[in-house]
């Protein structure tokens, strides 16, 4: 099994996040939008970053790309690679789509210029990615854990798991973890991704909302135990190039947007 986190927005609260990821020697993959957040991570506070993390781009704006025309939604994603390289003087490989919403033509952009890869924030996946432009997460840390989207992502694991078709036990299994809160249901999704090598757990989530929902002791404590495991770690990009399918996008149908939120 290989370990993998990201930190999606860019907001000013990342420093200590990647504070908590260096004292338990783990990688962190942090998205960042130019002009989001109103307690933004600076440019001086990005470099530093770099120095320790990867950097991905989050757009410029944070916009949903998906109502934007063609020529806008390259400024935004385009250009957000151009501002991230040359703050940080380092080659920017991933991208995260902004409120998880992306079509085909997003992708088709993405791939254009030049990212190895680009984030979703779709949970529940534990196996190798087959589309590089479309990458799942496993786990988002938030404090609400029956919200639409997650609904819909767990209903769509537990039929891949065979729960609908009788497995009943894993899915009481799963709903007694969700009401431990999403910590709890990250130790479930952990010791479910342990069964196999090729597994990737990826845990995301964003700073600001660790620090509005009081879960910075929580987080600390589940990445401590991840990091008592001994699993190798990596960064999104170099999950990415190592366990990745190559895929030339799009490699959806058409009418596939995502609809979780980040």
């Amino acid at each position: 099994m290989v370990i993998t986190t990201s930190w999606d927005d860019g907001d000013a609260l990342d420093e200590r996040l990647a504070d908590m990821l260096d004292r338990h020697g783990l990688r962190g993959t942090f998205y960042i939008a130019q002009t989001h957040r109103r307690h933004r991570l600076l440019e001086a506070g990005i470099r530093t970053l770099a120095a320790r993390h990867e950097i991905g781009a989050h757009s410029l704006s944070h916009s949903n790309l998906t109502r934007l025309d063609r020529a806008a939604k390259t400024r935004e994603v385009a250009g957000s690679k151009s501002w991230l390289e040359d703050v940080t003087g380092k080659p920017v490989a991933m991208f995260c789509y902004p409120l998880g919403l992306f079509d085909d033509e997003t992708k088709r952009v993405v791939g254009e210029a030049g990212f190895c890869g680009a984030r979703t924030t779709g949970q529940f996946s534990l196996t190798p990615h087959q589309d590089r432009f479309a990458m799942r997460t496993t786990l988002q840390v938030h404090p609400i854990l029956f919200r639409h989207s997650t609904v819909g992502d767990l209903g769509r694991y537990l039929v891949r798991q065979g729960a609908s078709r009788g497995n009943r036990w894993a899915a009481l299994k799963i709903g007694v973890s969700m009401f431990r809160g999403w910590s709890g249901l990250a130790d479930f999704l952990l010791a479910a991704a342990a069964l196999d090598d090729s597994h990737v757990f990826h845990l995301w989530g964003h700073s600001w909302e660790i620090e509005e929902h009081g879960m910075w002791r929580e987080c600390d404590a589940f990445l401590r135990s991840i990091s008592m495991l001994g699993y190798r770690t990596r960064s999104n990009g170099e999950i990415c190039q190592s366990l990745c399918v190559p895929a030339t996008p799009p490699a959806t149908p058409p009418a596939e947007v995502s609809r979780s939120l980040a």
